[in-house]
């Protein structure tokens, strides 16, 4: 019966959260490409400016954060109705998105600037950071809708 209303609060809201659930994926893949290759950022120079800010290991334990709190408050939002709190986990997993995403897009635009680093990395990462910036706005309207409501 559980895993029917998970499955039904899933994919009522599917559509409208569509980009939200891609979100996950570069997260969770980064966090699973981070911990198979644990010198990652000394293999490439665009990783250079990524690595005096912090390591693998810390990249890796915020962006796997910020993946498994988005797929919860997904998988919360829509099926239990009684927790008001999802859209504001949604937009919280959102801002560490953006910053994340920002972060490394501005780390790989330093090393092709400064460095060795390849410019195409940026418009990857940027794009991640705009969906996110999409991804924060949605989350807040869903904030405010709950808030007339009550």
């Amino acid at each position: 019966m559980i895993v029917l209303r998970v499955y039904r609060g899933v994919a009522d809201h599917f559509p409208i959260r569509v980009t939200e659930w891609v979100m996950a994926l570069p997260a969770l893949g980064m966090f699973v490409l981070l911990q198979l290759d644990p010198i990652m950022f000394t293999r490439s120079p665009s990783y250079e400016y990524l690595a005096r800010w912090a390591n693998e290991s810390t990249w890796a334990l915020v962006i796997a954060g910020c993946g498994i709190t988005r797929l919860a408050a997904l998988t919360i939002n829509g099926t239990f109705h009684g927790f008001v709190w999802s859209p504001h986990i949604r937009a919280a997993a959102s801002l560490v998105g953006v910053t994340v995403w920002s972060q490394i897009s501005l780390g790989f635009l330093i090393a092709a600037i400064y460095g060795q680093g390849a410019g195409s990395g940026v418009i990857g990462w940027s794009t991640l950071a705009i969906i996110e910036i999409v991804n924060v706005y949605r989350s807040w309207s869903d904030v405010g809708k709950h808030a007339q409501e009550r």
